[in-house]
């Protein structure tokens, strides 16, 4: 399943110039794997076939996407477009859905992730409610692909002894940031203590032991600390389930070592719109798929 090209998605605009694939293109050319770019624009606005028009004529190439997030929607008319060429991607609009929407990955998580609990709309009351399940705060509250964590303390954390107005200004400056592309429902989680490092985060919160792994083909082909600081991954090997668990031939986790000791599973990514850490060699991830 080594044998395919790389397809870049990029706003025509990226916020602040930011270029999140750069360094991976280079990685690609000097491992003389094909890879292309197209906008996403036309893709966001119901467009694709305008999108994938200047790619290249081939007969039955498999593609892997790596770019900007989409949605369920956006990256079906995507696959369809490329499909109608004659072409393929490599993950498949339903191992998407597996790995980018939480209510699709949580469930076989079972224990090696936080409790958490759901909706399907943005009914602020109904998140109150069922979040109640999972006992008091504290909880991260985001939506069913993507939270605000970026803005922690005003979109994502409920600290304890939050009331229903408190839990309330959260998911709505949530829905605020996020905007039309709030997806789905609102997705309440058990907050677990997290080991901490030295430093902080733009945040303003310690640095957490996390790590994200890369996984492809149902094997852990990579990973590295999530911030870029000196720590290391104990045992690897006992995420290995997580390949088996996730039915998506590309995706990713991100795992972090509790305060209590031992290692919960933080969330699982979609592998498209995954960005490797600063301390991921993206030359060593794709030699591992080529």
């Amino acid at each position: 399943m080594g044998d395919f090209s790389i397809l870049f998605g990029r706003p025509y605009r990226a916020p602040d110039g930011d270029d999140r694939f750069e360094i991976e293109e280079l990685a690609a050319e000097e491992l003389e794997i094909d890879a292309y770019s197209i906008p996403l624009d036309p893709v966001v606005n119901g467009d694709p076939e305008r999108a994938v028009r200047r790619l290249p004529r081939t007969s039955s190439r498999r593609w892997l996407y790596r770019g900007w997030m989409l949605n369920e929607e956006e990256y079906t008319a995507l696959y369809e477009a490329m499909s109608d060429r004659g072409d393929e991607l490599v993950v498949d609009p339903e191992s998407f859905v597996e790995a980018a929407y939480a209510p699709s990955y949580l469930p076989r998580l079972g224990s090696h992730t936080a409790p958490a609990r759901w909706t399907e709309d943005e009914d602020v009351r109904d998140a109150w409610e069922v979040a109640q399940e999972l006992g008091p705060p504290p909880w991260i509250v985001k939506d069913h692909m993507k939270s605000a964590k970026e803005s922690w303390h005003r979109a994502c954390f409920v600290p304890e002894g939050s009331d229903y107005d408190d839990f309330a200004a959260v998911c709505e400056r949530l829905v605020g940031l996020r905007g039309d592309r709030f997806e789905r429902g609102f997705v309440i989680k058990k907050y677990l203590e997290l080991a901490t490092l030295p430093g902080w985060t733009p945040e303003r919160r310690r640095v957490t032991d996390e790590h994200r792994l890369v996984f492809w083909e149902g094997r852990l082909v990579a990973h590295a600390p999530y911030y870029d600081v000196e720590t290391m991954l104990e045992a690897p090997e006992r995420f290995a389930f997580i390949g088996q668990a996730i039915d998506s031939p590309f995706f990713t986790a991100d795992v972090a070592r509790l305060a209590a000791g031992g290692y919960t599973v933080i969330e699982i990514n979609e592998g498209g719109s995954s960005i490797f850490p600063e301390q991921m060699d993206p030359r060593r991830v794709y030699r591992a798929m080529i």
